[in-house]
């Protein structure tokens, strides 16, 4: 008997089941290959019991499907679906389609638990591209990269994470709160423009490691997922969930959480686009362009917080002049946190950026930066 849970946030009702994995004659990989014992349903706190028969040892799969009575929990504040007519409201559950499903391997050898979550869905989609496919050490190393992608200590993946929704009292350690904001923050991606729905997220982001053997650390294109656009949610998640915990070790978790995710995110722009020195906007050296980055901003100009969900965008302001930069170029994604600007001419050239919400506010320029054509 398997043990487990699923946890984007908590999915109910969902069907689950155990394959056992062995070599394929046509490819000679480890591939899911027939079902092991009954299939199980997961209760209202997304727990399963799950009857393996016939198989004590070595490596299964397992899945989760759902059909028209599964449910996930919203466990993105202030909600999932943000600016779409569908917005449903935190700790609020939702109907997933069919082409739900999430995925995860367990040794039966080391262990009778397992979680299933975006990023253990993402490891078995990783081993499945190695050369071997799904087999131990396949999965082993998978789950570690994926593990490392997203600034985690190694076997975080085993964890069981915590339900958001229901934090105060969890007593568990941090690493299992970090692992439940990064999972939830594949939910937050939904904006009804890039992504409608999780099934859109999970499958694009399955995709991007089956076409590319990784999950990209950055990506220029709005409609590919990247660990820079997941962490910069889940730092403004890790935030956002502290305003609705009592217990003060808890909300001590997650302050600890939105210092680690915020850390790793600025790493990850700052290796992609240099050293960004105070975090401030900078362009990056090359012939005819200048690219560039920005952080999102967390709060407004008089401290009051701001959510992602109040973001309209940006709006870059350059020019040959520092006081007069004439030329503008606005960029309606809230998600976007870096620019190219092609074929400029000769000489210099500066830079600015400014935030915009959705009802058209507009923040100050930031610090001006300049590049030489």
């Amino acid at each position: 008997m398997l043990n487990g849970g699923a946890i984007k946030g908590v999915v109910s009702q969902g069907q689950v089941k155990a394959w056992s994995l062995e070599i394929s004659p046509q490819t000679g990989k480890y591939e899911a290959v027939a079902t092991l014992g009954q299939t199980a349903v997961t209760d209202s706190q997304g727990r399963f019991q799950l009857p393996v028969a016939g198989k004590t040892s070595g490596w299964v799969l397992i899945e989760l499907s759902a059909d028209g009575q599964t449910r996930m929990t919203c466990d993105v504040v202030p909600s999932c679906f943000v600016g779409t007519p569908d917005a449903v409201a935190f700790g609020e559950t939702f109907i997933l389609s069919e082409d739900f499903r999430l995925r995860a391997a367990v040794n039966l050898d080391a262990s009778r638990e397992v979680y299933l979550t975006p990023l253990s869905t993402l490891a078995v989609a990783l081993a499945e591209e190695s050369t071997a496919g799904l087999a131990g050490n396949s999965i082993e190393q998978a789950y570690g990269e994926m593990e490392s992608a997203f600034g985690l200590r190694a076997g975080t993946l085993q964890l069981p994470p915590p339900d958001l929704v229901r934090l105060d009292g969890f007593t568990g350690s941090t690493d299992a709160v970090q692992l439940a904001v990064i999972n939830a923050a594949f939910l937050s991606l939904v904006d009804g423009t890039n992504w409608n729905s999780i099934e859109e997220v999970l499958a694009d982001s399955e995709a991007l490691i089956r076409s590319e053997g990784a999950f990209s650390a950055t990506t220029d294109s709005d409609g590919k997922p990247s660990v820079d656009k997941v962490m910069l949610r889940s730092v403004m998640l890790s935030e956002d969930l502290q305003g609705r915990v009592v217990d003060s070790s808890v909300r001590q978790s997650l302050e600890t959480v939105k210092t680690l995710t915020e850390n790793f995110y600025t790493q990850i722009v700052s290796s992609n686009t240099g050293d960004r020195g105070d975090r401030g906007d900078q362009a990056e050296v090359a012939d005819t362009y200048a690219r560039l980055s920005w952080d999102a901003p967390f709060t407004r100009m008089n401290g009051d917080k701001l959510y992602l969900g109040e973001l309209s965008g940006y709006e870059i302001r350059y020019g040959r002049d520092a006081d007069e930069m004439d030329n503008a170029v606005t960029i309606d994604d809230a998600n976007a946190t870096s620019y190219t600007i092609e074929n400029l001419a000769e000489g210099e050239w500066y830079f600015a950026v400014r935030a915009i919400d959705t009802e058209g506010l507009a923040s100050a320029l930031s610090s001006v930066v300049s590049k030489s054509i």
